[in-house]
This record gives C-alpha cells, structure tokens and sequence, in this order.
C-alpha cells in the first residue's frame, strides 16, 4: 500500500466520523438539549450566593475591583482576594483564575448579582451539552441509528444535562470552575479532531490554547492529556506515533501551566499556620488500613450515586462518612466492582471495545479526585465526578441501544422515565441551593454527623438567636445550638467558630465559667484576631475575680482593635471592681473621647 494511498485513507476515516441521521436534525438537537439545560436549572436564576461563592465573589477584592481586579486576579493564589486566612484553609494551592475573571468582568457590568451569574452558569453547561453532543455524534459514528432520538451521542447528551449529581457544579456559581474546565477540555478535543479531518494549522494552534484556558480555570483538565489520546486511538485510525505527536503541544501546554502555577502560589505569601487535622485532611484520624477502605467505599458511592442520586449533600465532610474497615462488605463489594471494571477495561483494549473507552473516562478523573494519589480536603464531593460520568452517560446510552434494540423496544422510552426523575430530582435539589441557610439547613438532614455541617448549622441557629427576644424560644435555640456545636467539637476540636458559640453559651447561658474559660482560650488560639472572643473571655476571667487575667485579655484585645468601645467598657469596669479608680476613669474618658469623634 502506498503512503499516499494510506494518508489518503486516514483522513478519510477522520473525515466520515459523521452519522447518517445528521441533517437539518442537529438544529432541532441542539436546540433541544439547551431547552433542556434551561428548564432544569432555571429556577437556580432567582437563587443567592452561597458557599465558596463568598472566597470568589462577595468577599474576594479583586473580584470587586472588577476590569481593574483582572491582573491580581491571575498573580496569585485563587484565594488571595479573600484574604491571606483562606489560603491555608484547605490543604494545597489553588490557582484557577479564568473563571474568577469573569466573576469580575460580571461585576464590572452587573454589580454584586447572583442572578446573572446564575444564568451564566446555566448557559455555559448548556454550550458544554452541546459540544459534548456534537463530539459523541462524530466519534460514535460507527454506532450511529437512523433515529436521531435514539441514537447514542443523543441519549448520553441528555443523560449527562439531567443527572442530579450535577446540579452542585451548575447551582453553585462558584464551580463555574469545573464547568469552563470541561467545556475547553471538549473544545480541546474537538480542535484535535478537526486538524486530523481537515489538516488546517488553525485547529493545531487553538487546540492547546483552549487546554490552556481549562487548565486555568480548574486543573482537572489535566486528565484530558489522558482522554484526548484515548479517544484518538479508540474511534480513529491514527498511528500510535500520530497520536503522540497530536497529544504532545497539550503535554507541554501542562507544564508551562504547572511553573506559572507553582510561581503564583509561591509568592502568595501568609503567615497563617497550617493545621493538620480532619477539616484539612480527612484521614488524620485513620490508620493506613482504614484510610484506604475508606476511600474504595468513596468509590464506589460515586457508582451508586450515578445510577440512584440520593441523598445528596454539599457535605461529604468527616463524618459523614464513618471511618470504615475492609471488614465492612460495602468496601469488599466496591473493591470487586472496580477490579472488574478494571477487567473490563484491559480485556477491550485491543478491541477497541466501547466500554473500555468508557471505564477509561469514568476512572481517569476520579483517581484525581479519590484521594488516591495526593488528599483533596474532603472524603468526596458531588462536583469531582462531574468529567467522570462522561463515561457514565455513555455507556448506559450503549447499553440501551445494544439491549433495547435485540427486543425492539426503543431507548427513547426507557430514557423518557428516567429523564423525569433525574429532572424533578434536579429542579427539586436546586431549591437547596438557594442561599446559605437553605443549604445547610436541608442538608444537615443528610450529613447530621458531618462537623462541618453540625458547625455550620450551629452557627445559623446562633446569629438567628441574637435576634430573639422571647425567653423559651432563646433557651430551645441554646440548647440546639450547643447541641450541634458540641457534637462537632467531639469530632473536630480546631474550629474556632465552635469553640467561640460553645465558650459564649457556657458563659451566659449555662454560668459554666470554668467551661467557658476552656473554650474561648481555644478561639482566641484558633484565631488570635478575634475580638469578641477576647471580650468574653476576659468577663469571664472578671465573673471569677480572676482580674489580673481579665485585663491582661482586655489589653490583647486592644492591642488587635485599640479603638473598641465594648473591650474599653469592660476594661474600665474591671479596675472598678479591683478598686483602682483612676484606671477606671482614665478608660471611660477614652471611651467618651471616642463616642464623641464618632458622633
């Protein structure tokens, strides 16, 4: 066979990598899958911010500095804007600017509105819906049906747009990262195809660019070094060395990424201790045996909550998933699951086999994701197998079409069934997400043994106990709050927020002062900036005559916000109490001078 001959017929297997059912249907495909997009997530439009929302958009000054805010935005650390105390918050850097610049470009022309943003959000899944559609129809041609309804890129398009476990990355506005991070990612794979179709320089030269951009907008792209070469060798003809020689700009567009990425976050310098526990890394408290059990039954939760997406949470903090041992046969079961995956996936290799192609694309992502190579702050998360049900999606689209078809019943009538309940499953679990409270108050029913969320829930029901004034109601809403917050201190003790609400409530509520003592010393080590917890320490200290303590406090306190009328107040009355009259005096002045210059 001559080279010519051969070229001539590789690229015309590239080229025909379209199926018979296109025609004027792709339009009306189209249309249908962002009709899709939008009448499953529109009621998040009218929703607030929530969660990280506040890191990357309410609390985040670059974000607020808009157009001008663009430049900081890429010079550090994703973080930086909301202050050097989140930097260290999780474990690990964060370098993920692409998405933040357009929540600054939003701000420049929309203001602080979550509701834009929310239809961002919206429209760009449906863009990645689309292009998902677009190049399952050219890879899967030779799986083509010559019902456009029925066919496998269409069936595994609206699979992907429904599934509930999605609506975390599009009712969240901050995962706008994972969202921009695939879209590229597929534009990426779409730019390699069209090359090797049409032989054009362009598409050569935007296909690392648009990897770029994914990598800056969430490092998960990386994975796509992976599935980009993996999609070449399955569904083309290509040589080995060819697929290599596509796959290599993206490969070095990486590492160009990795040293600005390490430059960025070297020189985001803070001064904020890092703790080594479980709201940094889950597995502190598990020896090697039950960390990694832990981590197979993650894996396989991910598996279930694929094919049945309930309950979901926004928590997968410890412990909302125990600590679990390989005695356990939910751990013994996922294990066996994955080794056959893994069965599946080396035994179609040679073959080519679909499914093959699909274990790759559902496991690529999640050994990122698991917790196998490097910890990612929690045990999992709904959002990290947002790349990963690619996979999914189209081997359930497979496995209706094989099947369906031998008894002459179509995928569309299986798939319709299935759409309604993954879409009131997400229309309805979009209603969580409408603000903070909402969140955490529905989901502490799911995770009620999560720190976080016992933390977090504490903490609402706290600041909403500020405001009451009825005695009964107060004394139930004390009581539930040191219910979830002493929960959570047993199984965290380095949350300052806890240790503040649990050192106030023993002092005021239930005069333990001794208790109190013990828990806000414990806040003001967490966070030695914190004023109010100064504050009640130090007339805790005063209740137990402990005076000498109590102003050595209220000194600390001043020495952080020299300016404060309370911490002044209560300095003043403290050297009332010891008898030394002309501390006292001296303090009310300073306070009366300050009151005066305020007015």
């Amino acid at each position: 066979m001559s080279k010519s001959f051969k070229n001539k017929q590789i690229a015309k297997s590239t080229k025909n990598i379209e199926p018979t059912y296109k025609s004027i249907n792709q339009y009306v495909q189209y249309g249908l899958i962002v009709l899709l997009c939008f009448v499953l997530y529109g009621n998040t439009i009218p929703n607030d911010y929530a969660l990280d929302d506040a890191l990357v958009i309410t609390q985040n000054s670059f974000t607020h500095k808009g157009l001008n805010g663009i430049a900081d935005i890429f010079a550090y650390d994703s973080f930086k804007g909301s202050g050097d105390a989140y930097i260290n918050s999780v474990s690990g850097g964060r370098y993920r600017p692409f998405s933040i610049a357009t929540f600054a470009i939003e701000y420049q022309f929309f203001g602080q509105n979550p509701h834009i943003s929310h239809f961002f959000n919206i429209l760009f899944y449906a863009l990645s819906c689309v292009l998902l559609f677009i190049l399952l129809t050219k890879i899967l041609a030779r799986y083509s049906n010559i019902h456009w309804f029925n066919s496998i890129p269409f069936v595994a398009t609206l699979l992907f747009a429904a599934h509930p476990i999605h609506t975390e990355v599009i009712a969240n506005i901050k995962s706008r990262d994972e969202i921009f991070s695939l879209l590229f990612s597929l534009l990426t794979l779409w730019a390699v195809l069209k090359h090797l179709e049409t032989g054009k320089i362009a598409y050569s030269i935007v296909s690392p660019l648009f990897f770029a951009i994914a990598l800056l907008s969430k490092e998960i792209a990386v994975v796509f070094i992976i599935i980009v070469p993996t999609t070449l060798y399955f569904f083309t003809v290509h040589s080995l060395k060819k697929i290599a020689f596509e796959t290599a700009p993206l490969l070095l567009f990486f590492i160009v990424f990795m040293v600005v990425r390490n430059a960025m976050i070297a020189k985001t310098n803070t001064d904020i201790a890092y703790v080594k526990d479980i709201m940094n890394y889950s597995f502190a408290d598990m020896n090697a045996a039950q960390k990694w059990a832990t981590i197979v039954y993650c894996l396989g939760l991910y598996l279930k909550l694929l094919f049945i997406p309930h309950p979901l949470t926004w928590d997968y903090y410890p412990y909302h998933i125990k600590i679990m041992e390989w005695s356990d046969s939910l751990v013994l079961l996922s294990l066996v699951v994955y080794l056959f995956l893994g069965y599946l996936l080396i035994k179609g290799l040679k073959s080519k086999s679909i499914v093959s192609y699909c274990i790759i694309v559902f496991i690529v992502p999640l050994g990122l994701t698991a917790n196998i190579l490097f910890p990612v702050g929690a045990f999992m998360c709904e959002r990290f197998v947002y790349v990963s049900s690619i996979g999914f999606v189209i081997c359930i689209a497979w496995l209706f079409a094989l099947y369906l078809d031998k008894i002459k019943l179509k995928p569309i009538l299986l798939l319709l069934p299935i759409l309604c309940l993954f879409g009131f499953k997400t229309f309805n679990r979009n209603k969580a997400w409408k603000d903070d409270d909402t969140l955490i108050e529905t989901d502490i029913k799911t995770s009620d043994n999560s720190v976080k969320s016992l933390s977090e829930y504490g903490k609402k029901l706290y600041i909403r106990s500020l405001k009451v004034t009825d005695p009964i109601e107060l004394h139930q809403m004390y009581d539930d709050v040191m219910y979830y917050e002493t929960k959570a201190f047993a199984i965290c003790k380095n949350i300052e927020i806890t240790n503040y609400i649990l050192g106030t409530l023993y002092g005021k509520y239930k005069n333990d002062l001794n208790r109190a003592v013990f828990y806000l010393e414990n806040s003001i080590h967490l966070d030695p900036k914190h004023i109010e917890a100064y504050n009640n320490l130090g007339i805790a200290y005063g209740m137990l005559k402990q005076y000498d303590k109590a102003i050595d406090t209220f000194n600390k306190a001043l020495i952080a916000s020299p300016n404060n009328l309370e911490v002044l107040k209560n300095l003043s009355l403290t050297y009332q109490f010891m008898g030394r009259i002309d501390k006292a005096e001296m303090y009310a002045k300073q306070m009366k001078v300050l009151e005066a210059k305020r007015k």
